[in-house]
């Protein structure tokens, strides 16, 4: 987790932005809000290259005219060996300060306005550029299509993790191959920008609720089949709450109601998220997510879905 330090306030400072506030920090970096409506984000890993691609992919969202705000990189920049950005602060405060640990049905609207936004902005040149995890190439690299480009991703994570997982899911070869014959088989779904990471951290709304904008683009982000995007929102809107399962249920049932994803459909792609997200955090796979994705991977509604949809 990156931290905040004093000299990035004074290098802001010096930049001639006044009254310089850390505001967040996390996986990716920290974040200090500069005034003028302007935040600078110091970036742990990522190169000024993948920035100017990410500066890119944030223009084109923007360009659709969503009806609610998201990021825009306005510079990138290279500061004392590390990268910079500075970019458009983004109004509201995350959903989750305001459901607390239990996430009641009136939050799974503002999930849904979300995802109903981003399936209607197609897929962009920009967003097929964009690396995922901590990979150092694009997703889509060397891809034609959202299925290979979404397996190929699988294959480099079970190469990499995939002994961890075998300990952890029983019969994970079964399942690995069944979630890649599910995915192989997306070839005409339609391809829209993705997210995938629609949580509750990341959705800013204001006081009445009301939707104002969705930041964090990058863990999971480019273009593909917005089913993966509201798979994973239904599934990760609350992980570990005492309510995680039922609401769970509730928003996948939702999603095939607003949007007619099937329901097979949305928890094989769980499945993909469990093989594909299982070491995000920790590569030896010691950590809570871990254990999440393995236990998706084991759930017997996912395991019934993929079954069903083999036949």
């Amino acid at each position: 987790m990156q931290s905040h330090e004093m000299n990035w306030i004074e290098y802001f400072s010096s930049g001639g932005h006044r009254d310089v506030v850390p505001l967040a920090a996390g996986m990716e970096g920290a974040v200090y809000r500069l005034g003028r409506g302007l935040v600078g984000k110091v970036w742990e890993r990522r190169d000024a290259a993948e920035l100017k691609r990410l500066q890119a992919f944030y223009a084109d969202i923007s360009a659709a005219g969503l009806p609610f705000a998201t990021p825009q990189i306005l510079e990138v920049i290279k500061a004392e060996g590390t990268s910079v950005t500075v970019e458009r602060e983004l109004a509201g405060r995350p959903l989750k300060e305001f459901v607390g640990d239990r996430v009641p049905p009136e939050a799974d609207a503002v999930v849904v306005e979300v995802l109903r936004g981003l399936a209607s902005v197609p897929a962009t040149a920009a967003m097929r550029q964009l690396a995922v995890l901590d990979e150092p190439a694009p997703l889509w690299d060397g891809y034609q299509s959202w299925p290979e480009a979404l397996n190929g991703l699988l294959q480099r994570r079970v190469d990499a993790f995939g002994e961890q997982l075998r300990s952890a899911v029983a019969d994970f070869d079964g399942v690995l191959g069944q979630v890649v014959e599910l995915v192989s088989r997306q070839k005409d779904r339609p391809q829209s920008v993705v997210h995938g990471d629609v949580c509750l951290e990341n959705i800013l709304v204001d006081e009445d609720l009301r939707l104002t904008a969705l930041l964090d683009f990058g863990f999971l982000s480019g273009a593909g089949d917005p089913a993966w995007d509201a798979s994973i929102a239904a599934g990760i809107a609350d992980m570990y709450g005492p309510q995680a399962r039922e609401v769970d249920d509730r928003l996948t049932q939702r999603m095939v109601r607003e949007f007619g994803y099937p329901a097979e459909l949305l928890l094989g792609y769980r499945a993909a998220y469990g093989i594909a997200a299982s070491n995000a955090y920790d590569p030896l796979g010691a950590d809570g997510h871990f254990a999440w994705c393995a236990a998706v991977l084991g759930r017997q509604d996912v395991r019934e879905a993929l079954e069903s949809a083999a036949v």
